[in-house]
């Protein structure tokens, strides 16, 4: 009985003995891949480490920070305008007999640029002229009566409204006679000369547009994000481009209280001499409004600063290896940005050679600058 129940075991061990060879196999063979696996890591560690410590320094240019001088300005566009303009109309009705001034000249103060043909008006004072002596005469006449009462209190009232009359007629028959020379009323340029000899001209017709010219205003439209930056300004800049960038400077003479609609900006109104006229009304400016100068700026090429995912970088070299350094940048002057924070005098930021390097790499500096301004920036 007991024979026969061990060998049943026998013969049930014997039939699993394939298969327990089988995963004692499959064990080895995961052992051994795990090691294997851990050997060939080790390997490609030990390579990389290898192949960084034989890697070569990259050729890079430097700047080394030294503070300085950097001007925070805005460039707004400018319109020109004249000083003065003035379209003259007529005051009376009349043929036109003479313009003794020609388009484009330039006239003084009171000088005739259109004459009307006065004969009428010269008619009409002498008609005034005899009704206002006769009136008289039968004023003085009626005054000697009435103080003798030899007339009445209405025919003298009567003869002194007439002869009253009479003088106000007389005063506006010589100012429309005075109106048939029209004159300039100030100093400038005719730009239009709307009166043609043998024209009628009618009350309210325009004679001629006067443009003084001598100064000039040029209007800035400021954003409203910059008008407390230009409130306190007094001078500033103006850049003509139609004149071979020509450059003056403007005086402020005038900053709206009120933004213009619909553009919400605020004019800024700048005066400019002008003697010799060749700036012209019409002409586009740039101007340029100085914010603020600081003194100690630290600042780099805008090209020399890395930016990825939202963050800005530069790269530094310390002891001929790059280090990755994050900066926080200000306003640009130029090609130049100001860097408010990490950096200081004395750092050597590498500004060529930047973009193609990593934190940790060794570099090879062929060039070293103390000002940005003597490497200029890429296309330029």
């Amino acid at each position: 009985m007991n024979g026969s129940r061990k060998n049943k075991y026998f013969r049930i061990l014997w039939s699993l003995l394939p298969w327990l060879v089988v995963l004692l196999l499959l064990f080895i063979a995961v052992l051994f891949g795990l090691k294997t696996c851990d050997k060939q890591k080790q390997l490609a560690l030990q390579k990389a480490q290898a192949t960084k410590s034989e890697q070569q320094p990259i050729s890079v240019v430097a700047q080394i920070i030294r503070p300085g001088t950097m001007t925070d300005m805005i460039d707004l566009p400018a319109i020109v305008r004249p000083w003065e303009e003035l379209v003259v109309k007529a005051e009376i009705t009349g043929k036109v007999i003479a313009t003794p001034v020609d388009e484009g000249h330039k006239v003084e103060k009171d000088q005739i640029v259109v004459q009307v043909d006065p004969r009428d008006y010269q008619n009409n004072i002498q008609s005034i002229l005899a009704r206002q002596k006769l009136a008289k005469t039968n004023f003085q006449r009626q005054q000697g009566l009435i103080d003798k009462n030899a007339v009445s209190q209405a025919n003298y009232d009567e003869a002194a409204a007439t002869l009253e009359d009479l003088n106000a007629a007389m005063k506006n028959a010589r100012l429309n006679l005075e109106r048939c020379t029209i004159r300039s009323p100030f100093s400038g340029v005719v730009n239009e000369l709307h009166a043609k000899i043998g024209a009628l001209l009618s009350h309210g017709d325009p004679v001629f547009k006067l443009l003084d010219i001598d100064k000039l205003k040029v209007d800035v439209a400021i954003p409203e994000s910059e008008v407390f930056a230009v409130k306190d300004i007094s001078h500033c800049k103006i850049t003509f481009t139609a004149l071979n960038n020509h450059t003056v400077t403007g005086k402020k003479i005038f900053l709206s209280s009120e933004a213009v609609q619909p553009a919400m900006v605020y004019i800024l109104r700048l005066a400019v001499a002008n003697p010799g006229h060749a700036i012209l009304p019409g002409m586009f400016a740039r101007v340029q409004i100085v914010k603020r100068t600081i003194t100690d700026a630290v600042s780099i090429p805008l090209y020399g600063v890395i930016t990825q995912n939202e963050e800005q970088y530069v790269y530094v070299a310390e002891a001929n290896i790059a280090r990755k350094r994050r900066i926080t940048t200000g306003f640009l002057e130029g090609w130049k940005v100001q860097i408010l924070s990490g950096l200081s005098a004395g750092d050597m930021v590498i500004i060529v050679g930047h973009r193609s390097i990593e934190d940790g790499q060794p570099v090879n500096i062929i060039q070293s600058l103390e000002n940005p301004d003597m490497l200029a920036p890429p296309g330029s």
